[in-house]
């Protein structure tokens, strides 16, 4: 997952911005938004203007204490905020979100949508997608739904230099990063890149 890494250089670093100071929430929202290049961190899927965002603690046991703060602070939709766990014991030990080793140990299981630990026997890997759900029915149809769609945008452009344009013509299309990489072969870092 692409939008979960953490900038050691982040401005929020060395600002003193907390959460639970209310009028340093737009402040907070507005550059984790910027470093997840305008996608959620749980999802991947694009959040555009009009959508409502959550600034989500991913350890809720840190919330509203001196241990809260950008690391473990992700801009996400409300949908993902709302279904994953209030507490975080039954999960532990988990992988971190920000972990560099995360694209070694889960992967993106192109037959169901899901997302997998790389090695069955990975506890910490499995916690994170459950706690996450990565591995819900209704994330994995809409991970396929996307990866169908940009499919068959691929086969109505035919030739790829058209297609790779069209694709960035709505950064929406590149929503679900992880997918897109796995079933088409895309590199959307290069695109985003691109497009800046």
């Amino acid at each position: 997952m692409r939008y979960l890494k953490k900038d050691p250089q982040s401005s929020l670093l060395q600002e003193a911005y907390r959460y639970e100071k209310v009028s340093d929430r737009p402040k907070i929202r507005h550059q984790i938004l910027k470093e997840q290049r305008g996608f959620c961190a749980y999802s991947e899927r694009f959040i555009k203007v009009t959508d409502e965002t959550d600034i989500e603690h991913f350890d809720p046991r840190l919330k509203d204490t001196p241990d809260d703060g950008y690391k473990n602070w992700y801009v996400v939709l409300p949908w993902f905020n709302s279904r994953k766990p209030k507490k975080i014991e039954p999960f532990l030990p988990i992988l971190s979100p920000s972990s560099p080793h995360i694209a070694k140990r889960i992967y993106y299981q192109k037959e169901t949508g899901v997302f997998q630990a790389t090695d069955k026997d990975d506890v910490e890997a499995k916690n994170l997608i459950r706690f996450l759900k990565w591995d819900c029915n209704e994330f994995a149809e809409d991970c396929l739904k996307h990866v169908s769609r940009i499919r068959e945008l691929r086969d109505l452009c035919g030739d790829e230099a058209f297609f790779l344009t069209k694709l960035q013509s709505y950064k929406d299309n590149l929503s679900f990063a992880t997918a897109l990489e796995a079933e088409l072969g895309i590199d959307v870092d290069a695109l985003l890149i691109q497009m800046q």
